[in-house]
């Protein structure tokens, strides 16, 4: 076959990742469309394989991965969690969780590392979350209208997966508003779109009545503002009345929020009988908490096997509540599993994704900068978000690891075609005397 002929199939290939990431990525939220789901995370697997092993053939550009100091604390996690199996308390739910916790989450990484081949795919990838995030708040809102409630099991997998999602999906917006190749440049007809998105993003945040929502959403907003107003903040600078007056509106939203979500909480738990402070400080977690601590002690360095329920009936039993099933925030999940190591490779994972995408940010080419100011805001939120649930489970934790590596994806790759120019650039002019050792 010639090389135009391999080139073809290659960028066939890669144009139907491309289509089925997407469709995985837009039905990812819902757990109304299984079907669809499983097929497009089946053909984006083997398609993303294939584009890999292409890419791996003689004279064709290999896909850069994101080096030691992301792959190895990510892989020693994976290891230390499958290697839980020899310990676990209960080896036929580990072996199940590993399977969609472990496995999964690493063939959705590639298959985003994969898909993210330039500034237009990640374009594609992020419009297709904005979309899924934009439609299916609109379901939850037809929902409470058409029926006078939103019924989150439905289609939104439920509150918490719900709110964790609003969360992820919030920094995409920057997108918005930043300038091309990655950005979609701050038109009329992005900022209109960005406007309802934001207005259906506060609206279905609002329904689910969660608190941690409203605190993650204002410390991603604080983590993108600051981050850019120091990246750029000429220009930043060139329109801060406006900026301002937007900043303020959304603290203030999510202020309200928070607000009138405790006092919902304190007169649907406990019927108006406890003041909102109260309910905080009498929260069930606490005492959740406190237990979780004591059974870490117990097995520090091998935890009790992975899967986030695996002490499922032992807690609701000493604690006398169905709900607490589990540690109830993503450290003290991944302590109670696989013990001290895997928190610690977990932990590293995280902050190993927070510095690259710092470095990014750092970065003096603006697309590889907004990519960094992304991923470093869908980090910290997510990680605000897990502080009192542990929602590195099921479809969020595949979102998360997808919006990652998608990032992770584009990045690596922009870095070595920025490398490769600069090394064109640095490089001496040929010498114009003819080499003595060929004329030779």
């Amino acid at each position: 076959m010639t090389a135009a002929g391999a080139g073809r199939i290659g960028a066939y290939f890669a144009r139907a990742l491309l289509v089925f990431a997407a469709a995985y990525l837009f039905v990812l939220p819902t757990n109304a469309a299984t079907f669809v789901r499983s097929v497009a995370f089946a053909g984006s697997g083997v398609l993303a394989l294939a584009v890999w092993l292409r890419s791996r053939r003689p004279g064709a550009t290999p896909i850069p991965f994101a080096g030691p100091a992301i792959l190895v604390p990510l892989a020693l996690w994976a290891v230390w969690s499958w290697l839980s199996l020899a310990w676990s308390i209960d080896p036929r739910y580990s072996l199940d969780q590993l399977e969609t916790e472990v496995a999964y989450s690493l063939l959705v990484m590639l298959i985003f590392h994969v898909a993210a081949r330039d500034a237009a795919s990640v374009r594609v990838l992020m419009a297709t979350a904005l979309a899924s995030l934009g439609v299916l708040a609109a379901i939850a809102i037809a929902m409470e209208i058409a029926w006078g409630t939103w019924i989150p099991y439905r289609f939104h997998y439920g509150v918490g997966a719900w709110s964790t999602w609003l969360v992820l999906a919030a920094p995409l917006l920057v997108c918005v508003v930043a300038p091309p190749p990655l950005g979609f440049g701050g038109g009329r007809t992005p900022l209109a779109l960005g406007a309802v998105l934001v207005v259906l993003l506060l609206a279905t945040a609002r329904l689910t009545g969660n608190r941690m929502v409203w605190i993650a959403l204002a410390l991603t907003v604080a983590v993108v503002t600051i981050a850019a107003g120091l990246r750029w903040h000429r220009r930043m600078w060139r329109g801060r009345i406006v900026l301002a007056v937007a900043l303020v509106a959304l603290m203030g939203a999510f202020a309200v929020g928070f607000v009138d979500s405790v006092v919902e909480r304190a007169n649907i738990a406990y019927q108006g009988e406890e003041s909102p402070e109260a309910t905080l400080a009498n929260d069930p977690r606490l005492a959740l908490w406190e237990d979780v601590a004591q059974r870490i002690e117990e097995r520090p360095w091998t935890g009790y096997g992975f899967g986030r329920r695996i002490l499922a009936r032992q807690l609701t039993r000493e604690l006398d509540n169905p709900m607490l099933v589990h540690a109830h925030n993503v450290f003290a999940s991944q302590a109670l599993q696989s013990g001290l190591p895997g928190l610690a490779f977990f932990a590293a994972t995280l902050a190993a994704l927070a510095l690259r995408y710092l470095r990014y940010l750092r970065s003096r080419d603006h697309a590889l900068a907004v990519a960094g100011l992304i991923g470093l805001a869908i980090v910290v939120g997510f990680v605000v978000k897990s502080q009192t649930d542990d929602f590195l489970y099921r479809s969020n934790a595949k979102e998360f690891w997808a919006l990652a590596a998608m990032l992770l994806g584009y990045g690596c790759r922009r870095e070595r075609d920025l490398s490769a120019v600069a090394g064109r650039a640095t490089a001496p002019p040929p010498s114009p005397l003819p080499n003595r050792l060929e004329s030779a």
